[in-house]
């Protein structure tokens, strides 16, 4: 019988042994989208990820697949287009985990986007995928959107528009595409850091030194192309090769509020009375709203980046604005997550950091590729770039096929909501709590199942893990078991995101989860309370504002 720790240990010892093709440096959506693109189309793939996978920048984002609405204003066509296509395509490749969000654009006397205008830029937006849109855009008057959103407002209101973008969970989007590229037959460790890069005796980069945090082995990973997938620790690695610096990172800021603070049914793109940035409201469900997101230059550490101060009283005073009745203060605040956009460097930074592209680039070296800048929308499309660009190196012409495979949790669903609806309401079970079916499906699509059976097989597996959320002990196992879970924080800030949307940040329950992986992984007690230490320090970072 297999076990994780058995197949992480097999797992290390083919990084050691194979002569790969490609090896990734970088777990996040466009390395795990590499991985996955270049194992379907049978390459000898590995990948290793000094953290986990996600843990950077794509557990950080906005969790919206979106066209790009203001790209339009920077007459970024080409992203646009890219965009809403890709968005549409994921709608039918992430059933579970992409879904339809209705956003609504006011306008208020003064802004400097008129409705007429906002109009004529949201058919460029429908036209740009074909009209294929899941609604297209209807223009409302004062009235309407106040019966919208009642809570806006009303003093200088001229109407709204609302349009459909989509919503989704970046970590287990993420975490989906790994799942994926193992089941292909790559080879992908989280918690194993990349560190000199080896060369032939041309001087040609060919491979890796890996170091695994868990047992500290280090072994040299040896494939005919290294591709840096790292976002903003691309720079970090590029050293490692002697390139230059090419990142001007920016920090972007989200904060979690209880929904009965901010009660909101559709998405509200907002604009900030101070600097007329764009600001997000989102209903995230399961009782919560999110404000976000900052977008501030940022030169600090990559691996250490928290919340200001400055940045969550910037945050309440755009939602504020809108929703005055609110009166939104720090001490609303549930939780915040901060992460940086690995964003190429301008020619001119002095028109600050919302003017910076989201377009990528991918820079070439023989046997090493770095891909840096781009956007979570369409991460398929960047990897597919980079695999091809690979492949020229390694003269091999093969398509990507991405773009007809569906991720695992997919598997079996259709684009439409019958087949979701139907698989909800075959998760049934004595003692599911309330709201559980739904939740377990968006989760994990075809795969929730597996967590009705662990529940049935184990009563303990049932039990909440918080008492306002539908989360249950079944997840932890599943976490652990298949999801490649090495980690306490791993569980409860990506696989099941306590620390984002519990009341305590999962702190409560965080001894018996822990517990309950210790007995999985064969934990030491001195493990098991390092690594209570360490979450209790994930969540003291994501309240560094208050301090």
């Amino acid at each position: 019988m297999t076990t994780a720790n058995s197949r992480r240990a097999a797992a290390l010892k083919q990084l050691a042994e194979t002569a790969f093709d490609l090896v990734v440096v970088g777990g996040g959506i466009t390395g795990v989208g590499i991985a996955r693109d270049a194992a379907l189309r049978g390459l000898k793939v590995a990948l290793v990820e000094k953290l986990d996978f996600g843990a950077g920048t794509s557990s950080k984002s906005s969790k919206l697949i979106h066209g790009g609405l203001r790209y339009l204003e920077q007459a970024e066509l080409g992203l646009v287009f890219e965009s809403v296509n890709e968005r549409k395509r994921l709608m039918k490749l992430a059933r579970h985990l992409v879904r339809p969000l209705p956003f609504l654009v006011t306008n208020y006397k003064g802004d400097r986007r008129w409705l007429a205008t906002l109009a004529v830029g949201l058919w460029i937006y429908d036209a740009l995928c074909f009209f294929g849109n899941y609604k297209n855009h209807v223009t409302y008057g004062v009235k309407k959107t106040l019966q919208l959103e009642p809570l806006l407002r009303s003093s200088g209101l001229n109407g709204g528009i609302l349009y459909y973008d989509c919503m989704t969970d970046d970590a287990r989007l993420t975490l989906e595409c790994a799942l994926d590229a193992v089941s292909l037959g790559a080879v992908v460790l989280n918690h194993a850091k990349a560190g000199k890069l080896l060369r032939d005796e041309t001087g040609k980069i060919n491979g890796v030194v890996v170091h695994e945090a868990e047992t500290g082995a280090t072994v040299e990973v040896k494939a005919k192309v290294v591709i840096n997938a790292t976002g903003p620790w691309s720079d970090e690695v590029r050293a490692l090769a002697g390139e230059a610096r090419i990142l001007k990172p920016t920090k972007g800021v989200h904060l979690v509020v209880d929904s009965k603070r901010l009660p909101v049914t559709h998405a509200l793109m907002m604009s900030s009375p101070r600097d007329k940035r764009v600001v997000f409201c989102i209903p995230w469900g399961l009782g919560r709203t999110v404000v976000g997101t900052t977008d501030t230059f940022f030169d600090g550490s990559p691996d250490k980046v928290e919340p200001t101060k400055e940045d969550i009283d910037y945050l309440l005073e755009v939602a504020n604005s809108y929703f005055p009745a609110a009166e939104l203060k720090p001490l609303d605040v549930l939780s915040t997550w901060s992460g940086l956009r690995p964003l190429l460097a301008p020619e001119d930074e002095s028109e600050g950091a919302s003017a910076v592209s989201r377009e990528h680039m991918i820079y070439d070296a023989p046997g090493f590729v770095t891909i840096a800048g781009g956007k979570l929308t369409t991460f398929r499309l960047m990897a597919a770039e980079v695999v091809d660009r690979a492949l020229k190196q390694l003269g091999v012409n093969t398509k990507s096929t991405t773009a007809t495979r569906p991720l695992p949790g997919a598997q079996g669903l259709t684009e439409s909501d019958d087949a979701l609806h139907a698989l909800t309401k075959s998760l049934t079970l004595p003692g599911l709590p309330e709201g559980a079916q739904a939740y377990l499906a968006g989760e994990y699509g075809a795969r929730a199942p597996q967590l009705i059976e662990r529940a049935k097989a184990d009563a303990t597996a049932l039990e909440r893990l918080d008492p306002e959320l539908p989360s249950i002990f079944a997840q932890v196992d599943e976490a652990v078991d298949v999801e490649m879970a090495r980690t306490l924080d791993d569980v409860i800030s990506r696989r099941i995101p306590l620390v984002l949307r519990a009341r305590d940040q999962g702190l409560g329950i965080a001894e018996k989860v822990a517990k309950r992986l210790a007995t999985k992984l064969g934990w030491s007690a001195e493990r098991t309370t390092e690594e209570l230490t360490k979450y209790r320090a994930v969540v003291a970072s994501t309240r560094a504002f208050k301090s």
